[in-house]
């Protein structure tokens, strides 16, 4: 079946299909669920890099062992304060959910609360957990590390030896959105770089550095011994490695899992959040409050362009998610390939995939994505 390339699809129906793969290739119907939403939810955002391309990476890692299907995470030592999980490679959207759940759960008590899950398959897009922790009332920042996929090189040097180490960190705002800061500690996310290579475009220069350690504008040196380089790039790169190198040691060190190393053999994320109970440390609210009052401040700074208003972080995101829930997503022919692969892969049948993508956006319509 032809899907034009111009078609825009139901949410909802791209969850599902990314659900329906997963379920043949071995996952639970819950977990499956969780993972497909979370996938979903950062196509919506304007994140494809974490969105439902990477079903074909998790059906490849569920076929060579590096996701365990039906595993749920499991405390290894906990106090009031903190926790330390065993994620057992199991999918890292529902151990990293239940980390921040658990964490913000203690917080409530305690104030101030730490939960580090170790061994776990790819957690997803970070802001995601920051969005959770600031439903559940807490500030919180989030660490995360890649065993066995060093990306980017240290500053001066030309060998990977970090992965993008990202963090993240959020703020209820009184009421109104929460502030959602989520970043790599390298120039790029890692996917960003796939989704080009696919889709056979050019990447901008200052992303990568070849296997010789020349600057280059092709995805493909990426995956030929090249690297990405720290954020701040070929000039100020110098604070994205000191930044990467935190990150590495909050994630890998603290949980146990290990930071990156050239022993790692396995493909996995290690994860800790730290979450505050704002409501804990300030039972007036005062906290969420003086965060929305500063938020309106930054926001009334007069715009450079006065078609672009200053933003906070996190406002894209939330328009981006309005703009799909209300057009609906646009699949390219290479992400729809991509899709057909992992489902081939998963031994889902092709009838099940044509039916679901065929189902295209009807704008105007009411739409349940979950």
């Amino acid at each position: 079946m032809n899907v034009p390339e111009n078609a825009r699809h139901s949410p909802r129906a791209i969850a599902q299909l990314a659900e329906t793969i997963l379920i043949s290739a071995g996952a639970g119907d819950e977990e499956a669920r969780s993972v497909a939403k979370y996938l979903l939810m950062s196509d919506l955002v304007g994140h494809a890099s974490h969105g439902v391309m990477r079903v074909k990476q998790y059906v490849e890692q569920i076929r060579n062992g590096q996701i365990k299907c039906r595993v749920t995470p499991q405390i290894v030592n906990e106090g009031p304060g903190f926790a330390v999980m065993e994620g057992g490679l199991g999918f890292g959207q529902v151990g990293a959910a239940e980390a921040t759940r658990l964490a913000c759960e203690k917080a409530a008590s305690q104030g101030i609360a730490i939960v580090a899950l170790r061994n776990s398959a790819h957690v997803g897009r970070l802001g995601d957990w920051v969005e959770l922790a600031a439903e559940l009332g807490c500030a919180s920042f989030h660490f995360v590390n890649t065993l066995a996929m060093p990306r980017v090189a240290p500053w001066g040097g030309r060998e990977p030896r970090l992965s993008t180490n990202p963090l993240a960190w959020g703020m209820p705002a009184g009421g109104r959105e929460p502030i959602v800061v989520d970043l790599t500690t390298s120039v790029v996310a890692e996917g960003k770089v796939r989704l080009a290579r696919n889709a056979g475009k050019q990447i901008p220069a200052g992303w990568i550095v070849d296997r010789d350690g020349k600057a280059s504008t092709d995805p493909a040196a990426l995956y030929d011994g090249g690297t990405l380089l720290p954020l701040g790039g070929l000039d100020a790169g110098h604070k994205g490695y000191a930044l990467s190198l935190m990150v590495d040691l909050m994630a890998g060190a603290l949980s146990g899992g290990g930071a990156s190393g050239p022993q790692r053999k396995i493909n996995c994320n290690n994860f800790t959040v730290i979450a505050i109970a704002t409501e804990t440390l300030a039972p007036d609210g005062s906290i969420s409050n003086e965060a929305a009052h500063f938020a309106e401040w930054i926001r009334s700074a007069t715009p450079i362009d006065p078609q672009r208003p200053v933003l906070l972080p996190g406002d894209i995101e939330r328009a981006a998610r309005a703009r799909h829930l209300r057009e609906g997503l646009l699949l390219d022919g290479a992400l729809i390939q991509v899709l057909h692969d992992a489902a081939a892969m998963a031994g889902t049948p092709k009838s099940k995939i044509d039916q679901l993508l065929s189902s295209v956006f009807q704008p105007g319509a009411a739409h349940e994505v979950f």
